[in-house]
């Protein structure tokens, strides 16, 4: 049994500092309030403080009072069993939590953890706990107006039947791992009997390779020899023709009469040609001396002395025959030096001739053939050496061929026959694994089936649903004079509930307002009941929330009366009707900021 004891708060919602309330003091206490105080806010501290989350959705940012904005700080205290145990909520800039039990903090680092562990102690989920713990007009009991299959799952979580889902869940994964397995070892012993199959050997006569020949290195020398020949034709018939050219020339110089030719050397005539200066000078000026002495008239021109004809004769005579005598001089000079220029004439000539000869000569190649190279017939001989060369590598690529497949055979000899052994050795390994794994997989199966919602849990459930249907009616028969009736049917994995009004069967969401909170209120109860006989987590306080407004009086006065007899404390929250002999908190608003009285 969990006992939720004192819950303090300051901040929260609309509220301001130090808000305190004992959720074990009384049997049954009303919350009376106008609509707006904040009433309805007390259930969803009691679910921040102990599941770090609310019914309704509304965000942290929007929990602490704006009036304030000073964060908010939420405390409960509850029992369980023989243990005490504390949370302190305190939330600023970030969530700060600790949780004690016995006074000792057993909380984690993180609040993520620490409220792990407080769910692991209070033994109910978020969900559970919203559902059995407040119930208003707007948010009625959801078991009711589930799907088959979601009712269905809250009686697993109410009535702490997730050990046999945790227990299919585990077999599930047992069985998915075994069922993969199982499979895996199937295909495995597939694929190994049809290898057997395939590679069962015919032949393991294992044959011998033959000698492979050589490429004929003659042959490859001459392709490449005559490949480059065609390659460099053009350049070499140009070779060609030009060495032949210069035989021709060569041949046309007659190097003997050159050599003949009488002049070895070339002779200077500068001497001579002073001479020839020189000569020249004196006829000049015998010349010059003759053309005065006819200028001459009969006197003197130096010492006007007179002179006579006879005298100037006598000098032009003179120098004429001075002139005569260096010209007869002249002419014997000038055929010394034409025959010393005729000399050297020939000696160039002959050396000329002789450097031309030398020339060619050295330009010869006489490696060089005469007649120009054939490409046709080069290429003719190039095909026929090629012929020998590819009827060679073909013969090469066929013994290689005939070693191939001889060493394939022989390779699949050995490898077949090693891989056999192993394959066999392997197959009875697996084999036996799959006996093993067999023989788990049919248990896994059956321990799968009575985990199932169909197997124990749907036993458990429909022999529970019987119990809660009793106690159900009993509340209803209190609640409506006997005119309701609840019925449950299992059907597989589903929970049919049916509700008969005077014996006849109507939908649920054809019930007015006041007769859905009978039925939900009536529902609630029942259940509330149940867990108290098979769970040790249960809680002691129900809130109601505006349940009494859509009752008549006569409906009000008997749930007054039946939660009364509970074993609950019950905290009736309304704005506009309250028992004058119950107990009361008031929550009072001033200056938007909420706060109760006793």
């Amino acid at each position: 049994m969990i006992t939720l004891k004192t819950l303090k708060w300051s901040n929260c919602f609309s509220y301001g500092e130090n808000n305190e309330i004992d959720l074990s003091s009384t049997r049954l206490t009303q919350i009376l309030g106008s609509n707006g105080v904040g009433k309805s806010s007390i259930p969803l501290i009691l679910e921040e403080v102990l599941f770090n989350k609310n019914s309704k959705g509304i965000k942290k940012a929007d929990i602490p009072n704006r009036e304030l904005n000073a964060g908010y700080s939420i405390y409960l205290s509850f029992s369980k069993g023989e243990d005490e145990y504390e949370i302190d909520l305190q939330r600023k800039s970030s969530l700060k939590v600790k949780f004690l039990k016995n006074g000792e903090d057993i909380g984690s680092h993180t609040a993520t953890n620490t409220y792990k562990t407080i769910q692991e102690v209070i033994g109910v989920d978020f969900k559970t706990f919203s559902q059995v713990v407040y119930q208003n007009t707007n948010a009625s009991l959801n078991f009711l107006t589930a799907t088959d299959a979601n009712r269905k799952k809250f009686l697993i979580d109410l009535l702490g039947l997730e050990k046999y889902v945790n227990l299919f869940e585990i077999f599930k994964e047992a069985s998915r791992e075994v069922e993969q397995e199982f499979s895996n070892l199937e295909g495995r012993i597939s694929t190994i009997e049809k290898w057997l199959e395939n590679n069962r050997l015919t032949d393991t006569t294992p044959r011998e390779l033959v000698n492979i020949p050589k490429i004929s290195e003659e042959d490859e020398d001459e392709a490449s020899s005559l490949m480059a020949e065609i390659k460099n034709i053009s350049s070499t018939n140009r070779q060609i023709s030009q060495n032949n050219q210069y035989k021709k020339l060569l041949r046309e110089i007659n190097i003997t009469e050159i050599r003949a030719i009488d002049a070895n050397q070339i002779i200077s005539y500068d001497e001579y040609q002073s001479e020839v200066g020189a000569i020249a000078g004196s006829i000049g000026l015998s010349q010059k001396i003759i053309k005065k002495m006819e200028s001459l008239e009969n006197v003197c021109p130096t010492c006007e002395q007179p002179v006579s004809e006879d005298f100037k004769e006598k000098h032009i005579s003179e120098e004429k025959e001075k002139i005569k005598i260096e010209q007869d001089k002249q002419i014997d000079i000038q055929k010394k030096i034409e025959e010393i220029q005729e000399n050297n004439k020939r000696f160039r000539l002959k050396s000329e001739k002789q450097k031309e000869w030398e020339d060619l000569y050295r330009s010869v190649d006489s490696n060089l053939p005469s007649e120009l190279v054939d490409e046709e017939k080069l290429q003719l001989r190039l095909s026929e050496v090629r012929a020998r060369l590819e009827d060679q590598k073909s013969e090469i690529r066929r013994l290689q061929k005939e070693n191939e497949s001889r060493s394939a055979h022989n390779a699949r000899i050995q490898v077949v026959t090693e891989q056999t052994t192993e394959f066999e050795e392997q197959l009875a390994e697996v084999s036996e694994r799959h006996a093993d794994i067999s023989k788990k997989r049919g248990n896994l199966e059956i321990l799968k089936k009575a985990f199932s919602t169909n197997g124990l849990i749907a036993y458990k459930i429909e022999n529970l649903v019987k119990e809660l249907e009793e106690l159900t009616s009993e509340y209803l028969a209190e609640l409506s004079d006997g005119r309701f009736t609840l019925n449950f049917a299992v059907n597989n994995d589903k929970l049919n509930v049916e509700i008969t009004d005077n014996g006849n069967v109507i939908d649920i969401l054809a019930l007015s307002s006041g007769e859905l909170a009978r039925v939900n209120t009536a529902t609630l109860l029942a259940i509330r009941r149940l867990m108290s006989s098979l769970s040790s987590s249960r809680i002691n306080v129900l809130f109601l929330d505006e349940v009494m407004t859509v009752l008549d009086e006569v409906g009000k006065e008997r749930l007054v009366e039946v939660l009364l007899e509970e074993e609950l404390n019950t905290y009736l929250v309304n704005h506009g009707w309250s028992h004058p002999l119950l107990e009361k908190v008031e929550v009072l608003k001033d200056s938007n900021i909420s706060r109760l009285v006793a």
